[in-house]
């Protein structure tokens, strides 16, 4: 099989979805106080409708940044070290 390498191709949602859902190893990427990133990784998956949700605790600085500044970046990675991945910005609800 050929290698692929990392682009800055758009893909549809759907194909986003199904390259998401079966993947729960993220990171998460959130501003502090102080605008610095702050990154985390988390545990993942998508609800119902179509949402990348992670699990942590609410008085872990990653969801006291998001309250502040609902603003983040995901990148979902594959289980083997040198696998595909996505990265996916946007507001945090």
């Amino acid at each position: 099989m050929a290698r692929k390498y990392a682009t800055a191709d758009r893909v549809d949602i759907d194909e986003l979805l199904d390259f998401v859902r079966p993947r729960h190893h993220m990171v998460l990427t959130t501003f502090r106080v102080d605008g610095s990133l702050q990154t985390s990784p988390v545990t993942g998956g998508v609800d119902d409708e179509g949402r990348i949700v992670i699990a942590s605790y609410p008085q872990r600085a990653k969801a006291a940044n998001l309250r502040r500044t609902p603003r983040a970046s995901v990148t979902v990675l594959s289980e083997e070290f040198n696998g595909p991945y996505v990265q996916v910005d946007g507001d945090a609800r």
